[in-house]
């Protein structure tokens, strides 16, 4: 049997972002997460504390349906790596029209879901630490299969190899202000930083 902890923390309601406890009391159990030592809600519910484990929980007031990516969904994803230039693994952090979700689940992009022409190299379309729009295609996962073809899919915020810089989208074209230089992307027509003309 599980001891649970009857006092005026156990039962207290907490909402999204609250703090419910320190790192050096529990550890964060369901619906909470740990962002520098505080341990904080995820969602609307009433806080419940299990003395064994040491283990703060946040459990939902009304019924909740965590978000699971779909087939036909249009994702955020940020890039982690790129293996031999054929396949890119990275984070789903976001369904778009859904909201971001609580923990990521893992994407998989491969080479030939990025364009309708021939890309060799994924190196050449996107990098590391980027953060992309993409659909999940096909069934199944994690992890999720993932393509970026067509003008609204591709990359929509990444940073410059060399200063670390947020790259501009010119002409068609990323270039950072401080370096000068032009990196290829495969870019989204959503691109978050265009340059004023």
């Amino acid at each position: 049997m599980i001891a649970v902890k009857e006092d005026r923390e156990t039962n207290r309601i907490v909402v999204p972002g609250e703090l419910v406890a320190v790192i050096e009391e529990y550890f964060p159990g369901s619906n909470t997460v740990e962002i520098d030592g505080n341990i904080k809600s995820l969602i609307l519910g009433r806080v419940e504390i299990d003395l064994d484990k040491r283990v703060i929980h946040v459990k939902p007031i009304f019924p909740v349906k965590p978000l699971i990516p779909r087939p036909g969904d249009t994702v955020y994803v940020r890039v982690n790596t790129i293996r031999d230039g054929i396949v890119a693994a990275g984070d789903i952090i976001e369904i778009e029209g859904k909201g971001l979700l609580s923990r990521p689940f893992t994407g998989i992009l491969h080479v030939t879901n990025v364009s309708t022409s021939y890309v060799k190299d994924l190196n050449d379309v996107l990098r590391p630490g980027d953060i992309i729009r993409a659909k999940i295609i096909g069934f199944g996962g994690p992890p999720y299969h993932l393509s970026i073809k067509g003008r609204d899919y591709g990359v929509i915020l990444a940073r410059c190899n060399f200063c670390l810089g947020i790259l501009r989208l010119r002409n068609q074209q990323l270039y950072c202000p401080s370096c000068k230089v032009t990196p290829k992307r495969k870019t989204s027509s959503y691109y978050y930083f265009k340059a004023a003309h």
